[in-house]
């Protein structure tokens, strides 16, 4: 199993972190397939390291809910089903409306401009070939909220399941059609706070993350 992911871009302090780093990648960029098992040595092997460092990343990337354990199979990637799916989107939900009304109301002008500076790297990548600039855009729009409400805890809870809210991107935005609706959902989702039109914004947001799950056609399992 040749995976491309799977290679050291920047030394952390530990091979685990090596080991997680780049199993994560591979996870959302969709190298490591949803339920695919996950075994150490095959792991290891691209990455030049033993089977122990992937086996203790292998645990911490199940906090993330990256991966699960599978008595007496070991680890395989996560799967979702569509009742799994629609409630896991409620949660990234309500820790994002909540985020987005304190950023509003306690950060609004820096909020607002990185938000608009968002959108406009987000119309400039567009195209197939910038398909993964674009998910990290998508990915720094909303966390952008949590940045704004200066609220660590509830910051620290969304890291914990970004990583699966990640790889669904992935999985989601596969074609020019899915991104320009993407974008169109973020640029009225900005217009309404512009407006001051926060229940309005909050209303689209839910929309963008909840009504999608809920008659998404994406196969999670």
């Amino acid at each position: 199993m040749e995976l491309t992911s799977l290679t050291i871009k920047d030394r952390p302090k530990s091979l685990v972190q090596i080991a997680q780093d780049a199993i994560r990648r591979g996870i959302i960029q969709k190298e490591l397939k949803l339920g695919q098992p996950l075994k150490e040595a095959s792991l290891a092997r691209p990455l030049q390291i033993s089977n122990t460092p992937v086996r203790e990343a292998l645990s911490l990337l199940k906090a993330e809910g990256l991966v699960v354990s599978v008595p007496h199979k070991g680890y395989r990637v996560f799967t979702l089903n569509q009742e799994e799916l629609v409630a896991f989107c409620e949660l990234r939900f309500t820790l994002e409306a909540q985020a987005l009304r304190y950023g509003i109301e306690r950060n609004p002008k820096e909020l607002v401009q990185k938000l608009h500076g968002i959108l406009l790297k987000m119309q400039k990548n567009q195209d197939e070939s910038m398909r993964e600039e674009y998910l990290n855009l998508d990915t720094l729009f909303h966390i952008s909220f949590f940045k704004a409400c200066q609220n660590d805890f509830l910051l620290g809870h969304y890291q914990k399941i970004n990583s699966m809210i990640e790889t669904m991107r992935h999985y989601i935005s596969i074609s020019n059609e899915a991104t320009q609706k993407s974008l169109e959902n973020h640029e009225a989702i900005v217009n309404e706070i512009d407006e001051g039109k926060i229940p309005k914004a909050i209303e689209l947001l839910e929309d963008h993350i909840v009504s999608w799950s809920k008659r998404s056609n994406i196969e999670f399992s």
